[in-house]
């Protein structure tokens, strides 16, 4: 348990810095990842649907313009913008 503490708050201090885009979080990542081995893949998908059931399941709603609509879309989504 200790080193998936560890892993959240390093994947929490890599999305909170504001230095990638939100276009870059939703399409260009996830290219980068599913490129490599599959045991990586799967961890990506466990995470990417556990993420999901997550957010059902303290029914997080995410504000629509925080979405990024499109590969080159250049918004910056602000990490205190809304409400958590």
């Amino acid at each position: 348990m200790v080193e998936a503490t560890k892993a959240s708050e390093k994947i929490v201090d890599i999305m909170s810095n504001n230095r990638i885009l939100p276009a870059d979080w939703r399409f260009f990542i996830p290219i980068l990842i599913v490129q490599q081995s599959r045991p990586i893949v799967a961890n990506a998908r466990n995470f990417a649907d556990g993420i999901l059931i997550a957010i059902e399941k303290y029914g997080i709603e995410i504000p629509d313009y925080t979405w990024a609509s499109h590969e080159h879309s250049k918004d910056y989504q602000l990490a205190m913008d809304w409400e958590q």
